[in-house]
Order: C-alpha cells, then structure tokens, then sequence
C-alpha cells in the first residue's frame, strides 16, 4: 500500500511540474533547456529508486543480508566476569552460551584458555578443546579448533606425538586448502619432536633459600 501510494505522489507530481513547465516555455527558444530539467526531474522520481532497488537485488548476491547469518552470541557478560578476576563465573557465563548457541566453538576455546591459565584446570581445558574441534564446521574454525588442541599437547602437556594426531586428522579433514598446508608444515617438524629423545620437563620455580649468614650493616 505505501508503495503504490509513493509512486502515485511521484507521478502526479511528474504531472504537475511537466505541465507547468510546458505552459511556461510554450515553443520558445528555452524549451529543449526545459525538456532535459523536466527529464532530469524524471531520473530522480523514478529512475533513481528504480536503480537504488537494481543495485540492492545485485549487492544481495554477493552480500547476504542479516537473515542469511546467524546471530553471533554476545560475550559481555563473561568478559566483564574475567576482568573481574572472577574466572569461574565466567566460565559458568560461557557455558550459559553454549546452551544457547550450540554450534558456536568460541565459548569452548574460552573456557579452555580460562581453566588453562587461570584455573589450573588442565582436563577441563582438554576437554573444552576436544569439544571445540568435534563441533568445528569449515576451513577457519576447523583449523583453529585443532590448533589450539595440538599447542595444548604439544605444549602445556609436552606431548608432541598426540600433537601429531590432531594435526594429521586436520590434514584429511580438509585437504588441498592453505591449512593444509600449514598443518604439514607442523606435522614435520612434529614427526621430528616425536621420533627424537622426550622434551625435559618444565622448570620448576624454587624459592630462594634464605641466607645462613647476617650481613651487618
């Protein structure tokens, strides 16, 4: 209804403007001047709506609108806990998320560096990671999810062979693209860590031994 009703204006002012134009010019010398206002008039009546309308058809092509995606879900709540210092609040916040918008890997790999780095939780971060990467769906989030697993194992539990296994799984799940690539290039230097002698383990932070001797002043 509101459409038919803007072209109706549109064309009863088309209307209007031609005719007092014609009137006014009669078949004097300004009438070609008049005819291309008048026509100028037209484009921006009816030909720039018409080209606005053409353009969004042809955007929709190659840029969905909002519909076509979905709607990302917000973290604020959990961020605001973890600026808080409140760690387990907002893994709890991050597994309200989840419940929420069960496809999204984001919240997983969250709540995996939170136990990892803030709660010592190491199973809790490998299964958050395992999580991430059985739901992960594309090149992207496929290769982030088994990235982060493997620097998990290669890394905080020094185990370069079970790093290994996630990068080869990655490789088959998603051949001939460039994360592929990258995933052979770290399943060879890998297969190098893993054949060699074990990594040493990591230091351990001893206090400093307090002084048998008094130092006088």
């Amino acid at each position: 209804m509101a459409k038919a009703l803007n072209l109706a204006v549109r064309v009863l002012i088309a209307v209007v403007v031609g005719a007092y134009l014609i009137r006014w010019a009669g078949f004097s010398i300004l009438l070609p001047f008049v005819g291309a206002f008048y026509g100028l008039i037209l484009f921006f009546l009816f030909g720039m709506p018409l080209a606005k309308r053409a353009g969004e058809g042809a955007s929709q092509l190659f840029w969905p609108d909002d519909s076509h995606f979905r709607i990302m879900p917000e973290y604020s709540v959990a961020e605001a806990r973890v600026k808080g210092g409140k760690y387990q609040e907002a893994v709890d916040e991050y597994r309200k998320v989840i419940i929420e918008h069960p496809d999204d890997i984001y919240p997983h790999l969250r709540i995996a560096e939170l136990a990892l780095n803030h709660l010592k939780d190491a199973k809790t971060a490998e299964l958050e990671l395992l999580s991430a990467v059985a739901k992960a769906n594309g090149e992207d989030s496929t290769s982030l999810a088994a990235g982060r697993l493997a620097d998990f194992y290669q890394h905080t539990l020094r185990d370069p062979a079970r790093a290994l296994e996630v990068m080869k799984q990655l490789h088959e799940k998603i051949p001939g693209t460039k994360q592929a690539q990258r995933a052979e290039e770290r399943i060879a230097t890998l297969e190098r860590l893993a054949s060699g002698p074990p990594p040493p383990p990591p230091p351990v932070k001893m206090a400093p031994r307090p002084s048998r001797y008094k130092i006088s002043e």
